[in-house]
């Protein structure tokens, strides 16, 4: 039986070897981004991408790593702290990502006692002063991230924003030059719940005030009591949808829902559907049947060259995103005739895959190569431009042949007490006050 006070040790320990390995990590990171031709390749176009294919990681981990080793130069002292095993990787994400650099030393000592919650929710709500660093060149402000909105879901500050999905669509403004600061970013998280996060001038948020209060009182005159801010975002949501007169542009931008014979109903995501969820959408919606002949949907060959609406649906919700090894893009996916339709090839759901627009153009310029059959789970073979395959993951982890580096410092846990953010100050350096 092993005594609470062991225990309690051997997790201190165990911690303060993740924590040096993750810097160790961070370290190479460092490297990676000092030469590009080390890791850009036409299946990967950015250091987040690489190491996540090659470390066997998700997007978020490495987007955290890249984002930590990105700082070396900001936060020295947090990253001497991280390398000897007090700071988590999820601490050292939390301070990179919101920390101005005159903040170092301040956070490296008081980081290591907070929660992961505790320093996004503080560190996000903190209003930081622009100081420029020590060299004093003019385009050298450091000028942190924005904090996340009233509304954000302080438990989670990692939410992508949406134009690094491949599209800027969220970013318009409604001028020639719109501010910097002007960001409307939404994710679906690990959890299975949609965040969205809004950051805007006062006369943009006013408007869209106005028009959640105009919704929230209309669904509460129909006889909704208990309407929330989140019912009116909706309502206003499927009156824009519902406002779509053209055919090809409604079908677009529908919400689809795939049900099987034996009653399952998955999302466009895949996610399965709770049996309440899916009564209610078949009671009252539109069902495009879809036949199949031996599992697969039976297609239209050479009959057709563009590929049906609900032939692209169903490669979509196989491929789950762009089918490349490395890439994680699951929006704006377009989808792709393996054999082109010039060639011969055929509108059938075998010869089709989904790709998103960087690597589609990235094929039609010749340097990725795609062939075989996508309706088999490993069917498809990718190669760069020299015709050397690329393979689905870059990992290969070793097996340890004795314990981890010893770490240099000792991990002590936060022990999570409240924090009262009107009493939270940094002191800005002296020079600078």
């Amino acid at each position: 039986m092993v005594e609470m006070d062991e225990l309690d040790s051997s997790l201190n320990q165990v911690a303060g070897h993740l924590n040096a390995q993750h810097a160790r990590l961070v370290d190479l990171t460092i490297e990676l981004l000092a030469h590009e031709n080390w890791w850009a390749g036409p299946g990967i176009h950015t250091p987040e991408l690489y190491l996540a294919w090659r470390m066997g990681v998700s997007p978020e981990r490495a987007r955290h790593i890249v984002q930590i080793a990105r700082r070396v130069d900001d936060l020295p002292v947090c990253l001497d702290k991280f390398r000897r095993g007090e700071l988590s990787v999820d601490q050292m994400a939390a301070i990179a990502k919101r920390a101005p650099w005159w903040t170092d030393v301040e956070i490296a000592d008081i980081g290591s006692h907070m929660t992961v919650g505790q320093l996004r929710r503080t560190l996000g709500k903190y209003k930081f002063p622009a100081i420029p660093k020590p060299d004093d060149s003019d385009d050298n402000i450091d000028t942190p991230e924005p904090g996340p909105g009233a509304g954000d879901d302080p438990a989670d500050g990692d939410d992508k924003p949406a134009d690094d999905a491949g599209s800027d669509a969220s970013d318009t403004g409604n001028c020639d030059e719109p501010d910097e600061s002007d960001r409307c970013w939404f994710n679906l998280g690990d959890d299975d719940r949609f965040r969205l996060n809004l950051n805007t001038d006062a006369e943009t948020g006013a408007i869209i005030e106005n028009a959640l209060a105009e919704a929230r009182d209309a669904l509460f005159r129909a006889g909704q009591t208990d309407v929330t801010w989140v019912d009116a975002l909706r309502e206003l949501a499927e009156r824009s949808l519902d406002s779509i007169t053209d055919p090809s542009r409604r079908d677009r931008y529908r919400i689809n829902v795939h049900i099987d014979t034996d009653g399952q109903a998955v999302d466009a995501n895949g996610w399965r559907l709770p049996d309440a969820i899916r009564k209610y959408i078949t009671c009252d919606g539109l069902i495009t049947p879809t036949f199949l002949a031996g599992g697969i949907p039976v297609s239209v060959g050479r009959t057709q060259r563009i590929i049906p609406e609900r032939t692209r649906r169903i490669v979509q919700l196989r491929d789950g995103g762009c089918r490349i090894p490395s890439c994680t893009q699951d929006k704006f996916i377009e989808v792709h005739h393996i054999i082109h339709w010039e060639h011969d090839g055929v509108t059938d759901t075998w010869n089709l895959i989904a790709l998103c627009p960087h690597h589609h153009r990235l094929h039609h310029k010749g340097k990725l190569g795609i062939t075989g059959n996508a309706d088999q789970i490993d069917g498809v073979t990718f190669t760069n431009e020299h015709g050397r395959p690329i393979a689905q993951t870059g990992a290969k982890p070793e097996p340890p042949a004795g314990p981890p580096p010893k770490p240099e410092g000792t991990y002590e846990h936060p022990y999570g007490e409240p924090i009262q953010n009107r009493w939270f100050h940094l002191n800005i350096p002296r020079e600078h006050r």
